[in-house]
């Protein structure tokens, strides 16, 4: 564990007899700004520990892409965009349950986090004054969310990428196997993420191993969690196998047409020209994918209001003035001023 001040750096081992709950308390303490890059499993812990959320978060890694750098950036990236030192070679594969580490891996350990108080400086003066402050704090403080951290069973699976499109049985298939994974990740004390990835899961879900020999051949399954736990796998496989159908799921992801596809484009282009006039990188506004559902329902004349691109800074930024562009009652003039795409003065508002 890696902390530091504009005057200190601290390693903190966590497979020493210490009490680290004093350290989390720091975390969740409000009257303390506490500076992560790309923080969300940083922070988790908090809640494991102390039940109770962090506080008074400013990641890097977001307001970043509110200040025309990018999003998402890396650690490594961002520091030489904005103070201009080099980080030292990644050691992402070493061996960290070793004791004594290393100089190499405490001086690479402690990189971290060595430039991440003056990181945040130059972020801030860039900011574009109260508005966009407000708005990258606002977007740092989700990292807070308790339903980020939740495990819902019923839900869960519904936020890996791709859930939708699968068929009923492989939706089943998917959920149970989510389940198994939070199960299988507490018995490790590892993030579920860690263990295995959405991606590797949904390619489980979208084509079910039905033997073992079958998991061999699953891209990027870890040989450690085929040994280990590739029984649980088909195990899961063969329940949803014979499952009866009134006990699938059906969640099913709308399929626009052709000229729909085509118009949902455009809305998107839009919105990526709202958010570069506004140093705002389109990634961390909105998805495609959400973009085209927001579509979907101002077509349909139903209420857009929430989704996440109608709420808080997303709809301050950009939300109301693509319900005017869409009602004919505004229009968008964007222009091309020191070498930034900038918003004209009589832009939709």
């Amino acid at each position: 564990m890696q902390a530091a001040s504009t005057t200190r750096i601290a390693l903190i081992d966590p497979l020493a007899d210490l009490d680290i709950r004093p350290f989390w308390e720091l975390v969740a303490d409000p009257s303390v700004e506490k500076i992560v890059h790309a923080g969300q499993q940083d922070v988790e812990p908090v809640f494991r520990a102390l039940g109770r959320p962090p506080a008074n978060l400013f990641d890097t890694q977001i307001a970043a892409g509110f200040v025309g750098v990018g999003y998402p950036l890396s650690l490594t990236k961002l520091v030489y965009e904005i103070v201009g030192a080099k980080l030292g070679k990644g050691l992402t594969f070493s061996h960290w349950d070793r004791r004594p580490l290393t100089d190499h891996q405490l001086r690479y350990a402690a990189d971290d986090v060595r430039y991440l108080p003056a990181v945040r400086h130059e972020i801030g003066k860039r900011l574009n004054g109260p508005e966009q402050t407000r708005w990258a704090t606002e977007e740092s403080a989700s990292l807070a969310e308790q339903a980020l951290y939740v495990f819902d069973p019923e839900t869960q699976w519904l936020k890996i990428r791709g859930a939708g499109t699968l068929a009923p049985r492989n939706q089943a298939l998917l959920k149970e196997l989510t389940l198994w994974r939070d199960e299988a990740a507490k018995a490790e004390d590892v993030p579920p993420r860690s263990l295995l990835k959405d991606e590797i899961l949904i390619d489980l879900a979208r084509s079910p191993a039905e033997a073992a020999t079958d998991l061999a051949h699953v891209k990027g399954l870890p040989r450690l969690v085929e040994s280990k736990y590739g029984a649980g796998i088909i195990a899961a496989t063969e329940h949803i196998r014979n499952l009866p159908q009134d006990h699938l799921p059906a969640i099913k992801g709308y399929e626009p047409s052709p000229s729909e596809k085509f118009a949902a484009d455009a809305l998107f282009y839009a919105i990526q020209c709202l958010c570069a006039g506004q140093g705002i990188d389109p990634s961390l506004l909105a998805s495609r994918q959400e973009v085209g559902e927001l579509h979907r329902l101002l077509t349909a004349g139903q209420d857009p209001n929430n989704l996440r691109i109608m709420r808080g800074w997303r709809r301050e930024a950009v939300g109301n003035r693509m319900l005017e562009l869409f009602k004919g009652h505004g229009e968008l003039s964007v222009g091309w001023r020191d070498g930034i795409l900038s918003l004209s003065p009589h832009a939709s508002r």
